[in-house]
């Protein structure tokens, strides 16, 4: 689902809004305006009413033509509709009709109110116009009597003319209200997005590692408060990453530096590093073999038994693997261990290498040396031992041969002392 902008969500509810609030107030005003002016109207045929009823006091009595003609006269200077009704419902005279003609109105209901002394309004279809009018009927009274009626009369269709102009004129108002405020409510939403796009631009630039560039902080205190938030945790976050990549830096460092072979693997048999030693020892490129399974990465059997005895046993364990690469053999002495995490759960393998192949070669020459002073020594021991054993057994008493013989014994003892002398000097250069 595609995402909208904030400001084309914040912007058609303000607008609608204030469409809402405008059609209200349009309709309010309207009925008011409209109620109003048909007051005012009604107003206005009652002052009529009682200008001709002024007129006609002390004349309804005599009744006749000359009503008529007062209505008449009345109506076109006053350009309204006059009638006068006599207190049987009779009309005794007419703007537009002749009375003779016209039907009883004592049942109209403005008339039957200003018979009982009110002033009776009234807005119904004339039948005898064709379209519909406003009645305003007031009572003629002579001696605290009522002796007729004067009902003025004016079209609806004259105020509904009126009145459409008036709702134009509402209506192109609030049609450049609706305008003004459209403009209105997209300045304030771009005002109040506009910090938000900021941030956003900002967090963007976080996400992408550019943490050196600090957020504008708006004057709203909310998205103030946000963007010195999102600020303070650039910096720790920027801190922390470069806290990260000088560990990472020092491990790579002193993994370098190690004489050992170092190789760590996933849970899922996999690579997860190894260092310049233990790739040199292994004869493989340590950045092709990364996310390796540990068997297309070790083809060494005892070596390959050795580490799935370790995945399997999930404990340390130590050992020695003899290595052929390149015509020569190699000893590795091997421990291995399980990688845990700081919470101390298993999330791969250890395992350390340590070339003895030397120290070996050193213990062979070693007892290779000494059987050599071994017979060696026993050499010139057993001479000597014969001949002190001749000597007792009676050569003493011949003085050629003992002499002979005592010759012998030393020449085999400075030879014996040779050899300790020997053993001597390679005890010190040992030591050394």
């Amino acid at each position: 689902m595609a995402r909208k902008r904030l400001i084309w969500r914040l912007f058609p509810s303000y607008l609608l809004i204030t469409l809402i609030s405008l059609l209200a107030v349009t309709w309010y005003a309207s009925r008011s305006w409209r109620q109003f002016y048909l007051a005012q109207t009604a107003g206005d045929l009652e002052t009529r009413a009682r200008l001709v009823e002024t007129h006609l006091r002390g004349k309804l009595a005599a009744g006749g033509p000359p009503i008529d003609m007062l209505c008449k006269e009345l109506g076109r200077l006053t350009i309204t509709r006059l009638t006068v009704i006599l207190p049987s419902g009779a009309v005794a005279g007419d703007t537009d009709e002749d009375p003779a003609r016209m039907n009883n109105h004592g049942d109209r209901p403005e008339i039957q109110t200003a018979m009982k002394g009110g002033v009776g309004i009234s807005t119904r279809f004339s039948f005898t116009l064709g379209h519909d009018m406003m009645y305003v009927a007031v009572p003629v009274r002579e001696q605290d009597r009522v002796v007729g009626v004067v009902r003025a009369a004016l079209p609806m269709a004259a105020m509904a003319q009126a009145l459409r102009a008036l709702y134009f004129r509402i209506g192109l108002g609030a049609a450049g209200i609706v305008l003004m405020m459209a403009i209105l409510s997209l300045f304030i939403s771009r005002r109040l997005t506009r910090p938000l796009e900021d941030l956003k631009r900002g967090a963007r630039r976080f996400a992408q590692g550019d943490l050196d560039r600090k957020l504008p902080v708006p004057a709203s205190e909310e998205l103030g408060s946000l963007a010195e938030a999102m600020n303070n945790m650039a910096a720790q976050l920027e801190d922390r990453i470069r806290t990260l990549i000088r560990q990472g830096q020092e491990q790579e460092a002193i993994l370098a530096s190690m004489v050992e072979g170092v190789l760590a693997l996933d849970k899922e048999d996999r690579l997860i590093t190894i260092n310049r030693a233990g790739a040199r020892m292994l004869r493989v490129n340590p950045e092709a073999v990364q996310d390796l399974t540990i068997q297309e990465v070790v083809t060494n059997p005892e070596l390959r038994w050795f580490i799935n005895r370790l995945l399997s046993a999930q404990e340390s364990i130590e050992g020695e693997v003899t290595l052929k690469t390149d015509g020569q053999q190699r000893v590795l002495q091997v421990h291995g261990t399980a990688l845990r995490d700081a919470e101390g759960m298993v999330i791969g393998t250890l395992v350390v290498f340590h070339d003895i192949t030397h120290l070996r070669r050193l213990e062979t020459a070693r007892r290779d040396f000494v059987a050599n002073v071994s017979h060696e020594l026993k050499t010139p021991i057993t001479s000597i031992k014969g001949f002190v054993e001749t000597l007792l057994a009676g050569a003493l008493k011949e003085p050629e041969n003992a002499e002979k013989f005592l010759r012998i014994i030393a020449q085999q003892t400075d030879r014996l002392h040779e050899i300790i002398d020997d053993l001597l000097s390679l005890s010190r250069i040992e030591q050394e």
